[in-house]
């Protein structure tokens, strides 16, 4: 049992955040797919999309992290989901990453939940 995980950004963000995972993690990310968005030179379509969720998905399921709500990414993989078995959250950042592949062995709703948590977590206002 793993929950396939999908990231899907603008620029090179996705793979960044996947490398970073990696490293803290001190193991390679199998089933972590990261996508990199483009809108200019050569569209990301989404069927694009649907073909990695469906590679990411070992049968239980795919958690799609995108970086921006209402985001040309975001609404891409919104257009995608109801053909998938696939949950999207946006507003990935690292901890959120890393606390979903922590949990990968979980079901995907759960995946889900300590994903999200994880990256609310991590945002923190600190003042002087």
């Amino acid at each position: 049992m793993s929950v396939g995980i999908v990231i899907i950004t603008h620029g090179g963000t996705a793979r960044s955040l996947v490398a970073e995972a990696s490293f803290v993690l001190g193991q390679e990310l199998d089933g972590v797919y990261p996508v990199e968005f483009e809108h200019t030179r050569n569209p990301t379509r989404p069927e694009q999309i649907q073909s990695c969720v469906e590679r990411a998905d070992s049968g239980d399921g795919v958690l799609v992290l995108t970086d921006l709500m209402g985001a040309s990414p975001a609404n891409l993989v919104a257009e995608t989901l109801e053909n998938c078995h696939a949950i999207m959250v946006t507003g990935v950042n690292l901890a959120m990453l890393i606390r979903a592949c922590n949990y990968r062995d979980q079901s995907l709703e759960l995946v889900v939940q300590k994903a999200a948590e994880g990256g609310k977590r991590a945002v923190k206002i600190i003042q002087k």
